[in-house]
């Protein structure tokens, strides 16, 4: 049994070595084209690592009859959770409301049954929604397309930039629209970053930035700690601009003392939802986790069903 793997080499190294593969695994290094599976006459399945499969050749995989699979990284699935949890958290304002909660009424309190309540006894304005709400999001990897996917039940609008466009089978796949990067931030209700980071990412989510953004829109750093300019972040806020901010990750870390953007949560009403770089989880890769990545060779050498196939829409 031989297997291609894209990650670290060449084109050319890759189709050097196809020749006796039986599996080629690839986690999206390069386009597998009709040269590359041409390159693999052995071939008995391509698995993808990850959910976006709009760089292979689906056709010519099928004239092969040449099974495509993917394989959802569960690490991206977890920060994709985490966002939506932030996302989430600043829609329905929760500081605001669990501090209202610890927050003693000068209302009487009545004994409760099925026809005596005392609904949202605060008289809180600023309990949002997903329904309806416009979410745009930045950069579009593996960690958005899981986020995609979470947002779809809530029955939002999701709009998305990235440099290339993805091909419309995708876009209805993710239930997404590719939009400039200026009318996402001008319609975007929710702006989601997930942009990894570059000489060109590092500190771009900034003042200028974050003026463009919809007034009242509400911001989550769920990408590279790099990319937020903290202050920027931070002023927006204070300013109003900005009704909700969430981040992950961070300039420097452990966060230096006097963070302006960790200051926000001095307020504990504040409308903020900070987390300490943990959104992928403990930080810890099992086994387990791994091997769902390669299910399906393990199910195709023991003649079972593969799962997660992918057709040519």
């Amino acid at each position: 049994m031989n297997e291609g793997r894209t990650g670290g080499r060449s084109r050319a190294g890759i189709l050097a070595n196809l020749e006796d593969a039986d599996f080629l695994i690839s986690e999206r290094a390069l386009i597998i084209d009709a040269q590359m599976i041409a390159a693999g006459p052995k071939l008995r399945l391509i698995q993808r690592i990850g959910r976006l499969t709009h760089d292979i050749d689906l056709a010519e995989a099928g004239r092969r009859n040449l099974p495509v699979s993917y394989a959802p990284v569960l690490r991206c699935a977890k920060v994709a959770e985490h966002a939506m949890m932030q996302i989430l958290m600043l829609q329905r304002n929760y500081r605001l409301l669990e501090h209202t909660v610890r927050t003693i009424s000068d209302q009487k309190p009545r004994r409760c049954d099925a026809n005596t309540f005392a609904y949202n006894w605060a008289n809180i304005e600023s309990v949002g929604s997903l329904i309806g709400a416009t979410v745009g999001i930045v950069g579009f990897g593996e960690i958005a397309a899981e986020l995609a996917l979470r947002l779809r039940p809530f029955g939002c609008r999701v709009l998305y930039n990235k440099r290339t466009p993805l091909p419309a089978r995708s876009e209805s796949l993710f239930g997404i629209e590719y939009s400039s990067l200026d009318d996402i931030r001008s319609q975007s209700d929710i702006i989601v970053i997930l942009l990894p980071h570059s000489q060109n990412t590092e500190g771009s989510v900034d003042g200028a930035f974050l003026r463009g953004l919809k007034p009242g829109a509400k911001l989550v750093a769920t990408g590279a700690s790099t990319v937020l300019n903290e202050n920027a972040a931070a002023e927006a806020y204070l300013e109003g601009r900005i009704a909700g901010m969430a981040t992950d990750g961070w300039n420097y870390e452990p966060i230096e003392p006097g963070n302006n953007l960790v200051a926000l949560a001095d307020d504990p009403a504040a409308n903020v939802a900070f987390t300490p770089h943990v959104a992928a989880g403990s930080g810890t890769i099992d086994w387990p986790e791994r091997r769902a990545e390669y299910e399906n060779v393990v199910r195709l050498l023991n003649g079972l069903p593969l799962i997660n196939v992918v057709s040519d829409l």
